[in-house]
């Protein structure tokens, strides 16, 4: 890619701090190296080194919205900053083509004991605008800001949505050739968002290039080309948003029961009554993870051996979420199927389909359970197993993909 056709080029940067254990650890890494060297002794340090990032590269072309998404601690904000240049990288170079707009934390580059509009000159004028390319743009972010007659007290008395929609009205008034936004249309209201949102539209429309921070995943999966995920100050992948957001929500899930994949063994409860001997994915086996798409069915096969004799029987499917939370309950008997007694020595087999599968994306666990026909007496129960994943080709909210009927009328 030429430097013309990308506003952003980042490659092996890293940015590294000295934590010290003790005040006086700093003030003898400022004075004892020194001293070693000048008698000729080895010296050490009295700091261990932390790295806030390390080896991120990327491009962002003109033109791009790219989303950097990560848990706190991830690095998005030091890595704004160094972009910003109010920080210095300890390795790697930055290249911005353009001018640079940027909203990071709360009240940065504002004065807290001027006014709305002695910090409206001092802000645009730091981010390149003229005394008179100002007073020409004055009305319009005052009415983009609509904060009334606060815009003539000091902002160290303005609410967070205030410093924001001040902060924003401003960046978006200096035409920047690059917006960097961090964590900030969180703070607003619904309307307020949707007046950013039209603006940023906007500025893109007219070659801008947006980068942008935030843990809503709704907002970077609808309006982000690409988004990057950072974890521990290092970049796990860029791809595109939807991909990219579905893998990050799950992993920000964990998971909650480890299964050992080399074992033909099915976990279970020790009945003395029955137990499940075979429990897979139709078309897969016990210990492989399926990835299912949103819409296409899910069929899962058992069969259970009686260790005595066995009255008719219901069976029991509980999926529960990667985090825990019990996604689906539900029983043969709800729907009256039922399975006919056997005499110790037989089987019980059968499949379940859930069809269409309806889980929103995420990764899932399977308890299956063989129990008397009122539920009351459980023959066989799986502990939590055959995992497996869902992801879809949309931005998806919720737990469920309901079937819905979509229907205009005119």
């Amino acid at each position: 890619m030429s430097s013309e056709e990308f506003a952003v080029r980042v490659s092996g940067l890293g940015k590294c701090y000295h934590m010290y254990a003790k005040p006086e650890d700093r003030l003898r890494q400022f004075l004892l190296p020194k001293l070693s060297r000048i008698v000729g002794m080895a010296s050490r340090n009295y700091f261990r080194e932390f790295w806030a990032l390390r080896d991120v590269s990327f491009d962002v072309k003109k033109g791009e919205c790219f989303g950097i998404l990560g848990r706190n601690g991830a690095g998005k904000s030091t890595l704004l900053q160094l972009l910003c240049g109010t920080l210095t990288p300890t390795q790697g170079h930055i290249e911005m083509h353009g001018r640079v707009a940027a909203l990071l934390e709360l009240g940065a580059g504002f004065n807290p004991e001027f006014t709305g509009v002695e910090n409206v000159y001092l802000n645009a004028s730091v981010l390149g605008l003229s005394t008179s390319e100002i007073d020409t743009k004055f009305d319009s972010i005052v009415a983009f800001a609509d904060i009334g007659d606060f815009m003539d007290q000091p902002v160290k008395t303005y609410s967070s949505g205030m410093f924001v929609r001040l902060a924003f009205a401003i960046a978006i008034h200096v035409e920047p050739d690059i917006l960097i936004i961090d964590e900030a249309l969180s703070v607003g209201d619904i309307a307020f968002q949707n007046k950013c949102l039209l603006k940023i539209r906007e500025l893109r429309d007219k070659g801008a290039t947006l980068l942008f921070v935030t843990h809503d995943l709704s907002t970077l999966q609808l309006i982000c080309d690409r988004v990057a995920w950072l974890r521990g100050g290092q970049l796990v992948t860029i791809d595109l948003p939807i991909s990219v957001c579905q893998e990050y929500y799950v992993d920000a899930l964990g998971t909650q029961v480890a299964q050992d994949d080399a074992s033909p063994v099915i976990s279970q409860k020790q009945t003395g009554m029955a137990a499940f001997e075979h429990a897979a994915h139709h078309g897969f086996q016990a210990q492989d993870k399926p990835v299912y798409q949103v819409g296409h069915a899910i069929r899962l096969d058992f069969r259970v051996h009686a260790n005595e004799a066995l009255g008719r029987a219901a069976i029991t499917l509980s999926i529960f979420r990667a985090d825990g939370d019990w996604t689906i309950g539900q029983t043969s008997l709800e729907a009256g199927v039922f399975w006919s007694g056997t005499e110790a020595g037989g089987t019980l087999k059968g499949h379940i389909n859930l069809q269409p599968n309806c889980l929103a994306p995420g990764d899932y666990l399977i308890a299956l359970g063989a129990n008397s026909e009122d539920l009351s007496i459980c023959y066989a129960l799986t502990d939590l197993g055959l995992p497996f994943s869902v992801r879809w080709n949309y931005a998806t909210w919720g737990k469920f993909i309901h079937p819905c009927q979509w229907t205009p009328e005119y």
